[in-house]
């Protein structure tokens, strides 16, 4: 005679089940948005950018500018960049920053980034802003060893 399982150890063999089912499928899913996205990657390549400017951290930001970085109009490399960042830093010392990315093309391991950005600058303590500005960016990424960083950027004054 076969002996039967009972009733509660049956159905707690099936809750398990199911369980670990509803468990694995999470992870599953989560693995494979581990993947390569590349617009993903550089949207929060941006987001770093304008954390380590509010953040007065310029060696984070200058990180995603490559070596060779160029602005089109005129004699401005990284050095600048880092001159120019230093300047803005020492004469805000909050810094709030809304950078709204406009459009994105990816190609490969290159990419080209239109971005919007708000700036407001202001003493420490200071609720309302001392300035402001908008700026509107247009710059050429390429992935190097699984980073994204800008090695062209044009701008200008915005609105």
């Amino acid at each position: 005679m076969a002996r039967s399982r009972p009733p509660v150890a049956s159905a707690r063999r099936a809750w398990l089940s199911r369980a670990a089912v509803a468990a694995a499928l999470p992870a599953a899913w989560l693995a494979g948005c581990r993947r390569s996205d590349p617009e993903r990657e550089l949207r929060a390549t941006i987001e770093r950018m304008a954390r380590a400017i509010e953040q007065h951290q310029p060696g984070d930001f200058l990180d995603a500018l490559a070596d060779d970085f160029t602005r089109d109009s005129g004699v401005f490399g990284k050095q600048e960049a880092r001159r120019l960042l230093a300047g803005v830093l020492l004469r805000n010392e909050k810094i709030v920053l809304s950078a709204v990315v406009t459009d994105l093309q990816v190609s490969g391991d290159r990419a080209r980034v239109t971005l919007r950005v708000l700036a407001t600058g202001a003493r420490a303590g200071g609720l309302i802003p001392e300035r402001g500005q908008t700026w509107e960016f247009e710059s050429a990424w390429r992935r190097v060893d699984g980073r994204w960083q800008v090695f062209n950027a044009e701008w200008r004054e915005g609105l």
